[in-house]
């Protein structure tokens, strides 16, 4: 079953599947990249050093300290475009962002991440 979780604010794709009755999930290389650099660009804001070299692990286990710390959730920083779109390209923008519960940002971003990683990765 594919659904999409938000891990430490950010929205991750990801497969649900159950086998002798566990919960299995299962999230592509793709999106654990995104959801790395997500972690690596947010987590110096919750006060945690991180560099590009650190592991998945070792951010997701930042990530945990800093939501306990909070006694909250992390959240995707908020950004002002510093350009506009036509009105119809931002429409579409925001009903796609509004379906997937997430700001037209977070939708944008994760957009130019995953672009990103097919370019780079």
């Amino acid at each position: 079953m594919k659904y999409t979780i938000n891990l430490f604010g950010y929205n991750v794709d990801c497969q649900l599947t159950v086998r002798n009755e566990g919960l299995h999930i299962n999230i592509l290389e793709d999106d654990q990249r995104a959801l790395k650099q997500y972690l690596i660009r947010v987590l110096p804001k919750y006060g945690r050093e991180v560099s590009s070299a650190s592991s998945l692990q070792t951010l997701l286990e930042l990530a945990l300290d800093a939501e306990k710390t909070l006694e909250g959730r992390m959240a995707e920083p908020k950004l002002k475009l510093p350009y506009e779109f036509q009105p119809e390209i931002k429409e579409k923008l925001i009903e796609a962002a509004s379906l997937q519960e997430m700001s037209a940002t977070q939708l944008l971003i994760r957009i130019i991440e995953k672009k990103y990683q097919e370019i780079i990765g």
